[in-house]
């Protein structure tokens, strides 16, 4: 099959025609724009309100899109398992799936063109909220390659999420338990890897530290993190701090959560994985990357943090891809059973 049949096969074009044909998606992309441009609404009024009142004005540009950029993620996180998580287990039960095994596509096409249309609307709602995001230009504080690195991050994480949405509606039969299983596991992507590190942070000695600590890996995974520290450009997202009680993601020892000043000459070279491709790209590109804290040690130490969430986030899609397509034929034949088969015997009737 050429890469055009498996980008573009008959399942794609399909979905596209049964999602964009119902009433629902308008009335989606219409309740999604409402949404984000009430928050923006309200959070704009109310920064402004306090000025008035001799509050100080902030900064409007970055606080709106800090604000902006967290809810629409979340919006993301409610609405993409919906989306994938009835792909398979919706076939089952409309007992259609016989008909996805006689054709010629094969089960990892099947699950690309199930998750492909899913990501266009997810695609099509980023686009639509754009002109939102745009008004916050109007106040400073916020470039344009921060606006697309975020969106980078947010669309890959919508990506991972419609992956394990994929994954469970494969895995599990039953279209409800399949739904509610999709939720559970995108908010563990999403807030749970961040919980981790205020409930399981870097325990530190700061009379053996050798090097700025950093949160512990599994952060990385979820997508706030990430979001947070493009909105910043570098400097401390006072929320996490504030709901951390210090350096989130570290705590040092004697019950402080601010790093004692060392009397050594200096800390060690962050060691950990090289350079990310994606930062290759960039320069190339000629694409300003945009300003960002680098993680200090650890397995990706020398990497932006949202650089990080889109090598794991993009990892995690993959293996739920591939481990929806070894799971859904109904007959597997898998190379270690194939060697203990009798001779003379065949493969699927000495497995039977």
């Amino acid at each position: 099959m050429s890469l055009r049949a498996w980008l573009w096969n008959p399942i794609v074009a399909k979905e596209y025609r049964s999602r964009m044909r119902t009433m629902r998606s308008p009335v989606a992309l219409t309740a999604y724009i409402l949404a984000i441009g009430g928050l923006g609404w309200a959070v704009f009024s109310t920064m402004a309100a306090d000025a008035s009142l001799g509050g100080g004005a902030g900064n409007y540009g970055r606080n709106l899109f800090v604000v902006l950029i967290l809810f629409q993620m979340i919006l993301l996180t409610f609405i993409t398992p919906a989306l994938t998580s009835t792909a398979i287990s919706g076939e089952r039960e409309r007992q259609t799936i016989d008909l996805l095994f006689c054709t010629r596509v094969p089960p990892f096409a099947i699950m690309w063109g199930k998750l492909l249309a899913s990501m266009s609307f997810v695609i099509l709602l980023l686009v639509v909220s754009i002109p939102i995001f745009s008004l916050v230009f109007l106040f400073g504080g916020i470039e344009a390659d921060q606006l697309a690195t975020a969106f980078l991050v947010t669309a890959v994480s919508a990506l991972a999420l419609g992956s394990v949405g994929i994954c469970c509606s494969t895995l599990v039969r039953r279209t409800t338990m399949a739904t509610m299983t999709a939720y559970g596991a995108s908010f563990l992507l999403v807030f749970a890897t961040l919980a981790w590190g205020l409930i399981f942070p870097t325990r530190v000695d700061p009379a053996t530290l050798s090097q700025t600590p950093a949160p512990p890996a599994i952060v990385y995974a979820g997508p706030l993190l990430g979001l947070s520290w493009i909105a910043g450009q570098g400097a401390p997202v006072s929320w996490l701090d504030a709901v951390s009680g210090g350096q989130f993601g570290v705590r040092y020892g004697g019950g402080s959560d601010q790093p004692i000043p060392m009397a050594k000459a200096a800390l060690a070279a962050p060691r950990g994985l090289p350079a990310p491709a994606i930062s290759t790209l960039f320069a190339r590109s000629g694409i300003a990357q945009p300003a960002g804290p680098k993680i200090p040690s650890g397995a990706f130490a020398g990497w932006q943090y949202w650089q990080a969430t889109v090598a794991l986030e993009a990892a995690l899609a993959l293996l739920a891809l591939a481990l929806s397509a070894a799971v859904l034929p109904p007959v597997r034949r898998y190379p270690w059973r194939r060697r203990g088969a009798p001779a003379g015997v065949a493969v699927d009737d000495a497995h039977a």
